[in-house]
């Protein structure tokens, strides 16, 4: 957002200024005692400007002060200039007439403690938004909001102990604020598409140029004399009055805007309603407690530490609401506060009652705002107990954590199932972790079939028998638990559970968490048998549309298909490779440790056990990579058919001949137009092995004239086109019908030549901006 050099610059000022006023709060502990000399020549205190400073020392407004580190009064700087005591270290008081000197043994009063926290906490979001938010115009205003509190905040102590540049700060810092906000608010609305907002801009430059100016007048603090008092006593009034009145055009200039757009563009209103709301809830209390009291010179109502606290709300608050992605969010938010607000009314009261039962004498000012600190403190950990709760979940309620968490991750996974087997990953893992059951079932049981997904140590014959004749509803047979998920028309569908491995029965929370997952299950279900009666029928009319001018909805139709079934074959194969093939792979192990104690005879029986596994799992990884040619993506196309073809020769009579022209072009194909070519040569291997009876294959495939071109050849018997009907639905497999259908699904060109007793050949063309990946 800014330059790293500026923010440098800028942190090691804060830094300097920081280390030159901690200076002053650690060697002064007199701050904010203003004290006036009568007409008998006595210096008594007249005002504290927080009372802190008073309950701290112990001393009271009427004291008649003496001396001031062994010198009188008038020869202090900061009573020249300020009225004050400030940089001071011990004061001789006379109180009735007994005079005794006050040396604080603590440098360091709430007063600076409460600013000290202020500064932090301004400090720190200043750091989080630089570091965080994103690069607007609107999060700079609200940096240097940030910025001016935090200023604001740091000079306190050290303006109480009459430092001149602390003061200057302070004022400065205070006609900012609304200045500032006011920016804040513009620039934050134009972001937002709002950009009729009527702005003064000379309106602005007048402020920040009178504030500047202040700023450099106010630099004559630093030079004790009658002058300096008179420029400070103007300006401390003139700050209040900028700020004072700032806050009230702010205010009327937010609900004019409200007014007009509120019927017109609800989500400009909702981000004017927040932020008046944050407005009035942190600048409101020390406007009207602090400053409007002090403009017209009468006592402020609360100390302006505390009430000044509450300016922190407003930053904080929006960029709370802007960082979490609430600003339109508003009306939810403030009903949740108030709901917070006047849970947090009966506490408070309770409290202050006890204290005021303790401390009798405690003045009505301190236990209004008692009650006040109460309700905020209260409303503040109500509001926060939500997330904390959230937070500390896992480890006071790890049942209802690990619940949630499962159920997110099931939501999840049911929401891409497409096919029965899915629902095992997706959903039984979860059942038997999450319950601790030994296994678990989804038994799916239409007119046709029964089909069964399990995980865990569960018997799916047993399964299958469970649901036969048996009334629909949740029920108990031996061992088994059977919870209905779903009836419907053509098919019923039951979840069953074995025994918890502890032997204990479903906890209530558990059958909430079930009845719930069962829920999902139920419209996940209906989803996969839609899915899967869709593909039938689409697989029906696929048989039965005429390949030759097909429209561009067939083609689209037909890619669908296709996608369909080349899913399909990448699932099966990989619970082939994932479940059978590694069950090989233990049995075979375990045959391997039973021939060290067998006789010769059986350990030779166990070793042709070994290779006809070994056999076996051979053959399953070539059916595996011919459902799922993984080296089309992993080596290309044209290695793939290579492996394939050389599979084939060994296993059959014929040869191959297999040329490849532009490899490197023919290699830039998308994925899925190698896919249509592999299973396309893929079909023409099999049907010369099946009906062609050729002793020779010639394969070409290449690219010229922006087409891709493949030809096929062989010797064996061929056949009568005439009598291929490719209109025939009972055609299974892929067979002519698919290679022509395949073709045509990437706009190309099929021709098939073919005669009894004179062999087979098959050219086709795609249109290279069809099958190109780039």
């Amino acid at each position: 957002m800014y330059s790293k050099s500026l923010i440098g610059i800028l942190a090691v000022l804060l830094i300097g200024v920081q280390v030159w006023f901690a200076h002053f709060i650690f060697s002064s502990p007199f701050a904010g005692i203003h004290i006036q000399e009568n007409k008998d020549h006595q210096w008594l205190i007249t005002d504290f400007e927080t009372q802190q400073v008073s309950g701290d020392l112990g001393i009271r407004i009427g004291d008649q002060v003496i001396a001031v580190d062994g010198k009188t009064p008038a020869s202090i700087a900061s009573v020249v200039k300020w009225d004050a005591v400030g940089r001071a270290k011990q004061m001789q008081i006379i109180r009735e007439n007994v005079t005794f000197t006050i040396t604080p043994t603590s440098h360091v009063t709430s007063y600076d403690l409460c600013n000290i926290f202020g500064q932090i906490l301004c400090f720190f979001t200043l750091f989080i938004l630089v570091w965080k938010m994103p690069p607007l115009a609107s999060f700079r205003y609200l940096c240097l909001i940030f910025l001016a509190l935090g200023i604001l905040f740091m000079s306190l102590p050290s303006s109480l102990r009459s430092d001149g540049f602390a003061k200057n700060l302070v004022l400065t810092s205070v006609m900012l604020l609304p200045t500032l906000f006011y920016h804040f608010f513009i620039v934050f609305m134009r972001e937002r598409g709002k950009s009729g907002l009527y702005t003064n801009s000379k309106l602005l430059t007048t402020l920040y140029v009178f504030i500047g100016l202040s700023f450099l007048v106010q630099l004559v603090y630093l030079v004790p004399s009658d002058l300096t008092r008179r420029v400070f006593q103007f300006m401390e009034t003139t700050s209040m009055v900028v700020f004072v009145s700032g806050f009230i055009i702010n205010i009327v200039f937010l609900l004019t805007l409200y007014k007009k757009e509120r019927n017109s563009k609800k989500y400009v209103a909702d981000i004017i309603k927040t932020i008046t709301f944050s407005l009035l809830i942190s600048f409101g209390p020390i406007t009207l407690l602090y400053f409007v009291p002090r403009v017209f010179s009468v006592p402020y109502i609360v100390d302006p530490i505390y009430s000044g606290l509450f300016a922190l709300l407003f930053p904080i608050l929006l960029t709370y609401l802007i960082a979490t992605k609430q600003l339109y969010e508003i009306d939810l938010f403030v009903r949740r506060l108030l709901f917070m607000a006047v849970m947090s009314i009966i506490p408070s009261v309770f409290f202050t009652c006890v204290l005021v039962a303790y401390l009798p004498d405690l003045p009505f000012q301190q236990i209004i705002l008692v009650f006040m600190l109460g309700c905020m403190f209260c409303s503040a950990f109500l509001f926060s107990l939500e997330y904390f709760t959230k937070i500390t979940e896992p480890y006071f309620f790890p049942r209802r954590s690990l619940h949630r968490d499962s159920l997110r991750r099931i939501t999840d996974q049911l929401s891409e199932i497409t096919t029965f087997r899915e629902f095992k990953e997706a959903v039984l893992k979860d059942i038997v972790s999450v319950l601790q059951v030994y296994g678990a079932a989804i038994v799916f049981a239409s007119s046709k079939e029964v089909d069964v997904v399990c995980d865990g140590d569960i018997d799916e014959r047993i399964v299958k028998n469970l649901t036969k004749d048996k009334p629909f509803q949740e029920c108990r047979r031996g061992e088994y638990f059977i919870y209905p998920i779903s009836k419907h028309g053509e098919y019923t569908s039951h979840l069953i559970l074995t025994e918890e491995k502890e032997n204990t029965y479903v906890s209530t929370e558990d059958r909430q968490w079930l009845r719930t997952v069962i829920g999902h299950l139920s419209v996940s279900l209906e989803n996969v048998y839609l899915i899967r009666t869709m593909q039938m029928k689409m697989q029906q009319i696929a048989s039965q549309i005429p390949n030759e001018e097909a429209t561009d909805a067939l083609i689209w139709f037909r890619k669908v298909l296709f996608d369909l079934q080349e899913k399909e074959r990448i699932r099966i194969a990989t619970d082939l490779h994932d479940t059978t093939m590694q069950d090989l792979f233990f049995l075979k192990r375990r045959l391997s440790n039973l021939q060290e104690d067998l006789t010769p005879q059986h350990r030779a029986q166990i070793v042709s056990m070994m290779e006809y596994i070994d056999i076996i799992n051979a053959n399953l990884r070539q059916s595996c990579y011919e459902l799922h040619p993984h080296l089309i993506k992993e080596t290309g196309i044209v290695l793939a058919l290579q492996k394939l073809i050389d599979q084939e020769m060994k296993l059959e009579s014929f040869e191959v001949d297999f040329r490849v022209e532009e490899a490197d072009t023919v290699e830039r194909l998308s994925l899925e137009t190698k896919r249509h070519l592999f299973r396309v040569i893929q079909e023409l291997l099999n049907n010369a092995k099946k009906h062609s009876e050729a002793n020779l294959l010639s394969i070409r495939l290449g690219v010229s004239n922006e087409q891709v071109l493949l030809f096929y050849e062989d010797d064996g018997k061929g056949f009568n086109i005439d009598l291929l009907d490719w209109q025939d639905g009972r055609i299974s497999g892929m067979g002519m019908k698919q290679l022509k259908s395949r073709i045509i699904s990437l706009n190309g060109q099929f021709s098939l030549e073919s005669s009894e007793g004179n062999g087979l050949k098959i050219q086709a063309i795609i249109p290279w901006k069809e099958g190109a990946a780039f």
